[in-house]
């Protein structure tokens, strides 16, 4: 089922309830399902930066061109043109590819869990931004501490600090905007509740293809192979398309799908607080991939991660 088809099935019960105690079961019962989505969501994007770097030897245009552009087709058999505003296409579009070209362009560039972490932070903008961006939400003192608690779990994480190169801070500086245009485009997506969730089909795939056509016209010169972001026009191996494949399915397309719904339907503030459980896995990946293995740094960090949760949930039950 479709998240459009649940979303209907759900507006459908609260429509038709005829007396109060279904109707205020419903409020529940929705923010449960968006809860659940959001998990779900965010235990597929833990997986998101180690494919990533298991595909260093491609460009990131080209992984995010064919990544977003097989994840718009998922849900494109139940968009709907009569439902398309150019408003929202534009912010979606633009936010779907600057945001992950940025991510990235800044995992090749930068120590890759440096700057994994530091894209993190993109829960804690949420945090600050909704307060700005949502008329029903105000950033209370418990938001705060919460976010500070996550974000001082996501960093002990790394446990020891690497060296930090002069060319590595552009990939930090690309990671924390890309931070920032994820956490605005979540925001962004409370604002117009209205516009159907298969909608994000069509960001994905206009985001993909115009980042597959920048790849092809960079290989066309020279300064964007010297940037990392042409490169030579050679095929992706079995396995790497097996991965291109995985982040269209997943990373890229099926969680966009349940994000979606899930700042539509749920507390963002909330959801972002849960968000800061994504880093302690992601990094938790990553560095298994590169052999680092797991220290008491990473279970410390889980052990705030955790605390903020229970901060962020208290938060909201008062």
């Amino acid at each position: 089922m479709s998240p459009d088809a649940a979303n209907q099935l759900l507006e459908q019960d609260a429509g038709d309830g005829k007396t109060t105690s279904r109707s205020g079961q419903e409020m529940p019962n929705r923010r449960a399902v968006a809860i659940a989505l959001a998990v779900m969501a965010l235990l597929i994007w833990s997986t998101l930066a180690v494919s990533v770097v298991s595909l260093s030897d491609l460009s990131p245009l080209l992984t995010t061109g064919v990544g977003l552009a097989g994840g718009g087709l998922i849900c494109l058999p139940w968009f709907s043109w009569k439902t398309v505003k150019l408003r929202p296409v534009l912010v979606g579009t633009a936010a779907m590819l600057g945001y992950h070209a940025l991510y990235f362009l800044s995992l090749k560039t930068a120590d890759p869990v440096a700057a994994n972490l530091l894209h993190y932070l993109w829960p804690l903008f949420i945090i600050l931004m909704s307060p700005l961006m949502l008329r029903d939400h105000s950033l209370k003192g418990r938001h705060l501490v919460a976010g500070i608690l996550g974000f001082a779990g996501a960093a002990i994480c790394l446990g020891a600090v690497p060296s930090v190169s002069t060319s590595a801070w552009m990939g930090f500086a690309l990671a924390l905007l890309s931070a920032a245009i994820w956490a605005y485009y979540s925001v962004w997506a409370r604002r117009f509740p209205e516009v159907p969730t298969a909608t994000v089909s069509l960001y994905c795939l206009v985001a993909g293809v115009v980042s597959l056509a920048a790849y092809f016209v960079l290989n066309a010169g020279t300064s964007g192979a010297s940037q990392g972001l042409g490169g030579m026009l050679s095929s992706p191996t079995l396995k790497q398309w097996l991965t291109l494949g995985y982040l269209s399915l997943g990373p890229l397309g099926g969680a966009f799908y349940l994000w979606d719904y899930a700042m539509k339907k749920g507390n963002p503030q909330e959801i972002a607080v849960m968000a800061y459980a994504v880093p302690i896995a992601s990094t938790f990946f990553v560095s298994l991939f590169f052999g680092r293995g797991v220290d008491a740094a990473t279970i410390a960090g889980a052990v705030l991660v955790t605390l903020a949760v229970a901060v962020g949930n208290r938060a909201r039950l008062r």
